[in-house]
C-alpha cells in the first residue's frame, strides 16, 4: 500500500468513527430527553397517582391489595385538600371497589354516598382529625370461604386516628365477581379483641 492509499484510509477510518461517535452521542442525548419528559408525564401527588390508575387494566389480585387501596384512596381524601372534580374522580376510583350488590342497597347511589362522604370529610375536618395510618391483614390472614356458590373473603383492616390517637378495627368482607376481581361486599366495626381472634 502507498502513502496515500494509506492516508485516505486513515482519514476514512477516522471520520466513520467521528460519524459513530455523533450518531451514539445524538442517541444518548434524545433517550435521556425522552425518559426525562416520561418522567414528566407521571403524576407526583398521591392525587395524581390514585386518578392515573387504571384499575380495568391493572385492578388488585388479592382482597388484601383491594382493601389496601381502599384505605390509601380513603387516607387521601380525607386528609388531602383537593378539588371538586378531584374528590368526586377518587370517589369514582373507589366505587369501582365495591360488589355490585353493596352499590345497589338503599342509601348507596353513586349521589347519596358522594354526599355523604362529603358530609363525613367535613366533620373530619372540623375535628382536625387526621389518619396517619392503617394496616390490613396480609394475604396468609385471610378467611376464605364458599358462600351461595361465590368465593368470599374476610380480613381485618386498622386505622390510627391522630387527633384522637386511636386506633378503629373493621372486619371487611370480599366477594368474587363474575370477572374472577375481588370487590368490596361490605364491612363492620369491631373490637381489638375482635381483631385479634
Amino acid at each position: 500500500m502507498d502513502k496515500m492509499t494509506k492516508k485516505i484510509l486513515i482519514v476514512f477510518v477516522v471520520v466513520v468513527a467521528a460519524a459513530v461517535l455523533i450518531f451514539a452521542g445524538v442517541r444518548v442525548y434524545q433517550q435521556k430527553e425522552a425518559e426525562e419528559k416520561g418522567e414528566d408525564s407521571l403524576p407526583k401527588t398521591e392525587v395524581g397517582k390514585l386518578l392515573a390508575k387504571d384499575l380495568d387494566l391493572e385492578y388488585p389480585g388479592t382482597p388484601t391489595e383491594v382493601v389496601k387501596l381502599f384505605w390509601r384512596i380513603n387516607k387521601c381524601m380525607y386528609n388531602t385538600n383537593m378539588k371538586e372534580k378531584d374528590r368526586k374522580a377518587l370517589y369514582q376510583q373507589l366505587r369501582l371497589l365495591y360488589d355490585e350488590e353493596f352499590l345497589k342497597q338503599k342509601g348507596n347511589s353513586e349521589e347519596e354516598m358522594y354526599q355523604a362522604l362529603k358530609k363525613d370529610i367535613k366533620t373530619f375536618d372540623d375535628a382536625k382529625n387526621f389518619i396517619s395510618s392503617y394496616i390490613v391483614q396480609e394475604d396468609d390472614q385471610v378467611k376464605y370461604a364458599e358462600v351461595d356458590g361465590r368465593e368470599e373473603a374476610t380480613l381485618v383492616a386498622s386505622v390510627l386516628e391522630t387527633s384522637k390517637t386511636t386506633e378503629s378495627y373493621a372486619e371487611y368482607i370480599c366477594r368474587k365477581d363474575s370477572k374472577g376481581r375481588w370487590k368490596i361486599l361490605g364491612w363492620k366495626q369491631i373490637t381489638a379483641a375482635e381483631a385479634e381472634k
